[in-house]
């Protein structure tokens, strides 16, 4: 199916022969007759007409996304199994723990998006909370690795998928000039509770241990989240949701799509590893350092990630967000490749801390504004949703995989550092073909 199908006044008229019709012009042409009426009538470029607030209580219900998103606090918890609780365990058993949850929120995800699509964001955003907050309090009585696969696993894997996709979406119900770097603020949440998250949970574990450090953690998400949904709203009307359409078939038949699709597959495979086994390289590299130094890095590359991942909403506002995704895959691959891969001292290792921070979770950010460049804002979270799925690969066994390259070739990290760099120029490379499809100038801003 062309790209840049349009359905125009004149076939939306001419019902008659809606599925009969199959090309009108170079630049208009009707979508296949197999599909259903309202993806027939779907417009799969981004209306221009709609006019957003572009500030005010938007920003409001930003705050209230970007608390949301503040509740990260694995990367501490899997070296403090590796070295207290779960001593011996396989590196490639612990980071699938870490890895499950995104796995699971991946798959739920376009579940969870679509129903918010039909029937609004907050009953989610409650239940998803909700659900967050017992996880927490669950792993506080756990005592055997499986029991935390079931908690910190899947019980938060559900909690995420109830509310990713809804708050990178809602954004773009309030911004259009503003979208991008209003969902880089969210999105860089997860980066500042994980920067804060880290400092304020090591030090808590080592004093008061991981039972009564959860249970201190439950109370403040449990705060912070009630606020934080008092905060959101929505601006679309209930008569303007849009039907559930479960297997969105115009999509499935763009090639523009399946480039994108491709970057997201790839990206996922190279991102984890670092933000996983930072820790560990850190302990094995530089001997003899106490908990907060060995943190310390993890902790710097999530304060980066907060500046990278609102700086380049900022950056794709001005020159596109394609083009800011592209560009920013491609230099965390080469982060990795050109850096990770040679640096042995506590400096060097703060220094791929910050650029590699900067640049890997920008990604993230981008996914809502990459979606409403290409189609619109109408289907947001559904489609953002989709296009997440497409990370569950990489969530489910890139970072087991770089484990498992460190265990099988004796701590040989630049092997690790050469699999995760080069899977996201892979990445970056799959995104050429949408980006000028949709617009062949090099130079334009898309």
């Amino acid at each position: 199916m062309n790209a840049e199908v349009e359905c125009t006044a004149t076939e939306a008229a001419d019902e008659a022969t809606l599925n009969n019709t199959s090309v009108e012009s170079a630049k208009s042409t009707q979508l296949p007759a197999d599909l259903s009426a309202d993806l027939a009538l779907e417009k799969l470029e981004p209306p221009e007409d709609e006019e957003f607030p572009e500030g005010g209580r938007g920003w409001i219900v930003v705050l209230g996304c970007f608390i949301f998103s503040t509740a990260t606090v694995w990367g501490v918890t899997e070296e403090y199994f590796r070295t207290h609780m779960f001593p011996g365990t396989p590196d490639s058993t612990l980071t699938a723990l870490g890895s499950l949850s995104s796995l699971t929120m991946t798959i739920g995800g376009i579940i969870s998006g679509k129903l918010a699509d039909r029937y609004g964001y907050k009953p989610f955003l409650a239940a998803g909370a909700l659900l967050w907050i017992a996880s927490m309090l669950a792993s506080a009585f756990c005592t055997e690795i499986w029991q935390f696969f079931i908690t910190m696993g899947l019980m938060q894997g559900i909690a995420d998928a109830l509310v990713f996709p809804l708050i990178v979406a809602l954004p773009a119900q309030w911004f259009k000039r503003y979208r991008a770097f209003a969902t880089g603020i969210v999105v860089a949440g997860s980066s500042v509770g994980g920067a804060v998250g880290s400092l304020v949970y090591r030090q808590l574990i080592t004093t008061v241990g991981l039972r009564k450090s959860l249970a201190i953690f439950t109370a403040i998400d449990a705060v912070a989240l009630g606020a934080a949904y008092l905060m959101i709203l929505e601006r679309r009307p209930v008569e303007k949701r849009a039907a559930i359409v479960w297997v969105d078939k115009a999509y499935f038949s763009d090639p523009v799509f399946w480039s994108v699709a491709g970057c997201f597959f790839f990206v996922v495979f190279g991102y984890l590893g670092p933000v996983f086994l930072l820790p560990t390289f850190t302990v094995q590299k530089v001997q003899g350092l106490n908990e907060i130094l060995a943190a310390l890095p993890l902790v710097i590359l999530n304060l980066s990630a907060a500046l990278g991942r609102t700086l380049v909403g900022f950056v794709a506002d001005k020159c596109g967000p394609v083009n800011s995704l592209m560009v920013a895959i491609t230099l965390s691959g080469l982060t990795q490749l050109v850096v990770w891969m040679f640096v042995s001292t506590y400096g060097g290792i703060m220094v791929f801390a910050i650029l590699y921070g900067f640049f890997c979770g920008c990604f993230l950010s981008l996914v809502a504004a990459v979606v409403a460049r290409i189609y619109g804002a109408e289907k947001l979270a559904g489609l953002s949703g989709l296009l997440l799925l497409f990370n569950t690969p990489g969530y489910a066994a890139g970072a087991p995989l770089a484990g498992a390259i460190l265990n099988i070739t004796n701590n040989d990290w630049r092997a690790v550092a050469g699999y995760c760099g080069s899977v996201q120029v892979v990445a970056a490379l799959s995104l050429v073909y949408a980006r000028f499809k949709r617009e062949p100038r090099v130079f334009a801003v898309y």
